[in-house]
Order: structure tokens, then C-alpha cells, then sequence
């Protein structure tokens, strides 16, 4: 019989093995580990700094500047590191001629950081009188050498035409140096005046008028002046369109009452014999003075029958410079104001009771008419 070959192990069973093998290297080659046990250490040398130093000629930290040797209290780098600018109180060479270190513009050293001269428009305490920046001399301004003031209200040399008066003993010259034109300017000036005749220039310094003052009523300042045309000349009628144009003579327009207070003001300068009127007439005193007064129909035609004579009440009619006027609260009448007397240039005339209160009105057709009237400058509201 043949001779037969001898049987093998399996491979797998014959190589199997739990341990596993490194993985070979190559001539040349290395190997890195990069776990670290207990004993490794790993150290990096810190940055090694300079601290910075005002003067050292490097900016840094809160410097503002840093020339290093060049620093300083007059240059444009102060020792301090800081810049060198007007008003620190160091005078930088070259650019500022002083620095005083505030402000003020009334001392030797300007807050420009330039020196003070007469001219430059502030007055230097205890060297210049005045410095307008001009300094010509003329009116309200100051000499050439800052020495004094120029022409000015209060000197006691009347300047024309800047002033109308100049006298600190004269009531009736106003601080302005101007004269008063109304009641109400004479009242601002002085509070304290009582209610009485003063003098007034409502036309021109050249043109006194004699008027009553109505200082308290409304806070003060009504103007009054009774005006009588009444003479064997004139003839009826003589309506408002008159009588403005004779206020206007004066520097004034027919009277026009403001508010009840101011109603009963004027009733009782109209009623009392006190200044007299002017105009020609001799009549000093009586209710027909306010017959008729500066309040007139706004459209032809159309008024406010049965209603109270007030801007709220009918502004079918209203005060020839549109401001407020007041005759009474209650209505007198059912038909009046009539449409119409409702007209251009018409206007109404009023009857009053002994306490100044309006009896009737009448809104007449050809408008309302008077010899007899008061005038007024119109400036004073309540």
C-alpha cells in the first residue's frame, strides 16, 4: 500500500495568541508618545515687560503726551504727560500769550489765552470804565481809550434824537430817557403813582396832553381823556368815524371799555368834574361822554338782537382794534343791536344808569352820534 502524508494542525489554532504585538518601526523612523505621566513638566518662560514712565519718551497708560526730555510746563507737553492747552493756568511759548487758568474775561489774562486791551469788548476790573469792542464814542458806546462811556441816557445832557428827555428830577422823563405816552408806561415806570392828572406825549415831545390815570383798576395803567367839539360851529351829526379822527388828533381812538371794572372806571371820570375836556366845548362833566365808543358791526346786516354786549356773547360786533371790549353781560333790549344799524361806520348809542351800568343801546342806522366823548391810548388790557 502507498505510504500517506501526515495531517496539519489548523491555522487559526495553531497562531492564536491573546498578546498584541507593538507595530514595527522602520530604520529612520520615531515614535511619539504624547501621554504624560507624573513626572512629566512643561514651563514657558513669561514675557518680561518694562513699566511705562512719564518722561520716557514712549506714550502709554493714561499719557496724553509723552516728549520724554522734552516735556514741558511751557511746551506743547506738560511734565505731567498731559497736553498743554488753554485755561490749565501753563502759558504754552509760541502760541498762548497768557493762561491764568480760569474763565473770566474780566481780568488781565482773556480766556482766549490772550492778554486784555482795551478794544477787545470786556471791561478789565479796575482798568477800564467800559469797552464796547468799537469804542468811538458814539451814543451808548464807550471812548476811544475805554476810559469813560459815551453820550448815553442818565448823563443829563439831552441827546437828540436818541432821547426825548434827560432829567433824573423830572417825573415825567422815563428811565429810557423817552416820555411817556400813555398812563400805562407812566405806570410801569413808577408803581407806586396814584390815580390823578398827569402829562403825556402820546403825539410828540413836542405835544404835552393832560390825561386821567387810572392807576388801580384792572392792575393799573388806563388812559382818559374827555374831548367836548360842542360849539355854535358844530352841527349833529357827529358820529365815531368823527370822533376817531378827533382822538386821533390827540394820539388816540375813541374810548373803548375793556372789562367791567374798566367800564366804571371810565363812568366815573365821564360823570366827576375834574380835568377839563378839550375840543373847544366847556362841559366838564356828564353821562354823554360815553354815548357812543369804538365798538362796531363786523358784517353789514348782520348783529346779535337780545344778546349781551361781549366778545362771547356777540361777535357780530367788536372793538375797532379787535381786542377785548366789554359794555355790559346782560341784554337791555330784544331787538337790539338792530341788523340794521348793522352798517359800515355805523355804530350804536348807549344810555347809562346813575351806577354805570349801560340803561339802553340803540344800534342806529347812520350811527350813533356826540359832541361829547372820551379817547384813550388804547394800550392798556386787563
Amino acid at each position: 500500500m502507498g505510504g500517506g502524508t501526515a495531517s496539519q494542525p489548523d491555522d487559526d489554532s495553531s497562531s492564536s495568541s491573546d498578546t498584541t504585538e507593538p507595530t514595527p518601526t522602520t530604520a529612520g523612523e520615531t515614535t511619539s508618545d504624547t501621554s504624560t505621566g507624573p513626572d512629566d513638566t512643561s514651563t514657558t518662560d513669561p514675557e518680561t515687560t518694562t513699566p511705562n514712565t512719564c518722561g520716557d519718551g514712549v506714550l502709554g497708560g493714561d499719557e496724553e503726551c509723552d516728549d520724554g526730555g522734552d516735556n514741558a510746563d511751557d511746551a506743547a507737553c506738560l511734565t505731567t504727560c498731559k497736553l498743554n492747552i488753554c485755561g490749565d493756568g501753563f502759558q504754552l511759548t509760541g502760541s498762548e500769550a497768557c493762561d491764568d487758568g480760569n474763565a473770566a474775561d474780566d481780568d488781565a489774562c482773556l480766556s482766549t489765552c490772550e492778554l486784555a486791551s482795551c478794544g477787545d469788548g470786556n471791561v478789565q476790573t479796575d482798568v477800564e470804565t467800559c469797552d464796547d469792542g468799537k469804542n468811538d464814542g458814539t451814543y451808548d458806546g464807550c471812548t476811544a481809550d475805554c476810559s469813560a462811556l459815551g453820550p448815553h441816557c442818565g448823563d443829563g445832557v439831552l441827546d437828540t434824537p436818541q432821547e426825548e428827555c434827560d432829567d433824573v428830577e423830572d417825573p415825567t422823563c422815563l428811565s429810557s430817557c423817552k416820555l411817556p405816552r400813555s398812563c400805562l408806561l407812566l405806570h410801569e415806570a413808577n408803581p407806586a403813582l396814584e390815580s390823578g392828572t398827569q402829562t403825556i406825549y402820546p403825539v410828540s415831545p413836542d405835544s404835552p396832553v393832560d390825561v386821567h390815570c387810572d392807576m388801580t383798576s384792572d392792575g393799573g395803567g388806563y388812559t382818559f381823556l374827555k374831548i367836548d367839539v360842542e360849539s355854535v360851529d358844530n352841527n349833529l351829526p357827529y358820529p365815531a368815524t368823527n370822533a376817531e379822527a378827533k382822538c386821533a388828533e390827540y394820539g388816540m381812538r375813541l374810548w373803548i371799555p375793556r372789562s367791567p371794572e374798566h367800564l366804571l372806571s371810565g363812568y366815573a371820570f365821564a360823570t366827576s368834574a375834574n380835568l377839563p375836556p378839550v375840543g373847544g366845548g366847556d362841559n366838564t362833566a356828564g353821562a354823554d361822554y360815553l354815548r357812543i365808543l369804538a365798538v362796531y358791526p363786523v358784517t353789514d346786516g348782520i348783529s346779535c338782537p337780545g344778546m349781551a354786549l361781549t366778545p362771547a356773547d356777540c361777535p357780530e360786533w367788536d372793538a375797532g382794534d379787535h381786542k377785548d371790549w366789554y359794555i355790559t353781560d346782560t341784554s337791555s333790549s330784544a331787538v337790539e343791536p338792530d341788523p340794521d344799524g348793522s352798517c359800515p361806520n355805523c355804530s350804536m348809542s348807549y344810555v347809562w344808569n346813575g351806577d354805570g351800568t349801560v340803561k339802553t343801546y340803540k344800534a342806529v342806522p347812520s350811527g350813533g352820534s356826540s359832541f361829547r366823548f372820551l379817547c384813550d391810548t388804547a394800550d392798556k388790557l386787563p
